[in-house]
C-alpha cells in the first residue's frame, strides 16, 4: 500500500461499501466478510448462455449471481467513480476463475477488456472492464502464469447503454458497435487463450457480438467469455 494511502486511512479510515465496517489495511472498498458472502454462479445458472457461446467455439465463465448486493457492487464499480473497487474484484473473484481454466487448457491468457466509449470513458473517468482486468492479471502473474492485458477491441461510435435498452432492443443495440484494432491483433500469439471480460451479464447481446468479431479474426484460438455477474 502506498505511504500517502496508509496516513489517509489513519486519519480517515475507509469504510465497506456494502456493512460499513472499517476497512483493513489489506482491504480496498469492501471487506473480505461481505466479498466472501456474494451468492457464487453454478454451472446450471452459466447453462443457457455456455450453449449459446458454444455455437462460437467459446466457453463462458461467470462469478456471480446479480443479486441485490452484487447489483449494488456492479453500480458502485460502473457510476460510482471507484476504479478500486475494479481491482479488487479482479484480483480476489475473476483470478482464481481464469487461473482454474488456464489450467484446463495450459494456454497463456491474453485479457480483452468489452471497450467503452470516449464519452462514457471520459465521464466515469475509467473503463471497468480495463480495471476488472487489471486486477485479474495481477492475481494471474501472482500465479506464475504468463499473462497480458490487450485492449483489442475498439468501440467505433457511442451507443445507447445498454441499460437503458429493453429486453428486445438490447439484441441489436452493440450491433456494428465495435472492431479489432489491426495492429494490436498482429501481437496476438498463436497459442495464446483469448479471454473478453466484461462486468454483467444480462441477455449475453454485447458479449456475444465481440465474440463473433474475435472467432472471425481468429478462427483457430481459443476464447473465453469470462464475466464479473450473471443476471437470472
Amino acid at each position: 500500500m502506498h505511504v500517502l494511502s496508509f496516513l489517509t486511512r489513519i486519519v480517515i479510515p475507509h469504510h465497506c461499501i456494502q456493512c460499513k465496517t472499517t476497512l483493513g489495511s489489506r482491504e480496498q472498498s469492501i471487506c473480505q466478510i461481505c466479498l466472501q458472502s456474494q451468492v457464487i454462479c453454478s454451472q446450471l445458472d452459466m447453462l443457457s448462455h455456455e450453449r449459446i457461446f458454444n455455437t462460437l467455439r467459446a466457453a463462458f465463465k461467470c462469478v456471480l449471481i446479480n443479486t441485490e448486493t452484487t447489483r449494488h457492487l456492479c453500480k458502485n464499480l460502473k457510476y460510482g467513480f471507484n476504479h478500486r473497487l475494479g481491482l479488487t474484484l479482479g484480483k480476489s473473484l475473476l483470478g482464481p476463475c481464469l487461473q482454474s481454466f488456464c489450467q484446463q487448457e495450459n494456454k497463456n491468457p491474453i485479457l480483452i477488456p468489452i471497450p467503452v466509449s470516449r464519452k462514457r470513458k471520459k465521464i466515469r473517468g475509467y473503463n471497468q472492464s480495463e480495471k476488472l482486468s487489471q486486477g485479474c492479471l495481477q492475481f494471474i502473474l501472482a500465479q506464475g502464469i504468463q499473462a497480458t492485458i490487450l485492449n483489442m477491441l475498439k468501440k467505433v461510435n457511442h451507443k445507447k447503454s445498454q441499460v437503458e435498452c429493453g429486453i428486445f432492443e438490447r439484441w441489436t443495440n452493440p450491433s456494428g458497435g465495435m472492431k479489432v484494432r489491426k495492429k494490436i491483433k498482429q501481437r496476438i500469439p498463436e497459442n495464446a487463450l483469448l479471454v473478453i471480460i466484461d462486468d454483467t451479464v444480462t441477455t449475453g447481446s454485447t458479449l456475444i457480438h465481440a465474440s463473433e468479431i474475435i472467432r472471425e479474426h481468429f478462427p483457430n484460438h481459443s476464447i473465453l467469455i469470462l464475466a464479473l455477474a450473471l443476471e437470472v
